[in-house]
This record gives C-alpha cells, sequence and structure tokens, in this order.
C-alpha cells in the first residue's frame, strides 16, 4: 500500500518549504550511518581482534563522514 509521505507544512504553511539538497543531504548520511551500523554489526562476529578493530574503525569512519555531510541528522 503506497501512502503518500505527510507533508508537514499542510498543517503549518508558515514552515519554510524543504529545500531537495537538504533532503539529499539527510538521505547520504542516513546512508553512511546505515554502512556504519553494519561494520559494527560484522565487527562483533569477526574472527580475530585485528578483524573487530578494523571493523569498528570503519564504523566509526562511516559515521564521521555522515555528522560533516549532515549534522543535524545525527542519531542517538
Amino acid at each position: 500500500m503506497n501512502r503518500p509521505e505527510f507533508d508537514p507544512r499542510s498543517l503549518n504553511p508558515q514552515i519554510p518549504p524543504v529545500e531537495d539538497a537538504d533532503v539529499e543531504r539527510r538521505s547520504q548520511a542516513d546512508g553512511l550511518r546505515d554502512q556504519a551500523a553494519a561494520c559494527r554489526r560484522l565487527a562483533s562476529a569477526a574472527r580475530t581482534r585485528s578483524g573487530m578493530t578494523s571493523l569498528e574503525a570503519l564504523g566509526d569512519h562511516f559515521d564521521e563522514q555522515a555528522r560533516k555531510i549532515d549534522p543535524s541528522s545525527q542519531r542517538r
């Protein structure tokens, strides 16, 4: 079932429109954070300490890149 996405501006028209670039930036940041989470899941199953450390470092790298692209979308 495809439902249209809710637009909060319909309730409050004073909210400025969201720029396409903002949406794209958030999407890219979310993708990087998803990759970071995947790296951390893989790290928990790593067979060696160096493999675990490398995957955790890669996850940190993806998170840092996401922070640089869109700091306002940082997950908690």
